[in-house]
């Protein structure tokens, strides 16, 4: 009995680190995405302000 319900709790286990990988990835490529835009920014406020 005892390992139909580890069986049956294994998938759930799964999918939660599946779910976590994911969400570590967004965070990953969120944070790059902002990093690009605040140098992005950056530079074209130095622009503005030398011109």
């Amino acid at each position: 009995m005892l390992l139909r319900s580890v069986a049956r709790l294994q998938p759930l286990v799964a999918r939660q680190r599946k779910a976590e990988r994911g969400v570590l990835k967004s965070v990953a490529v969120s944070r790059a995405v902002y990093l690009l835009l605040h140098f992005v920014s950056h530079t074209v406020f130095l622009r503005i302000k030398d011109s």
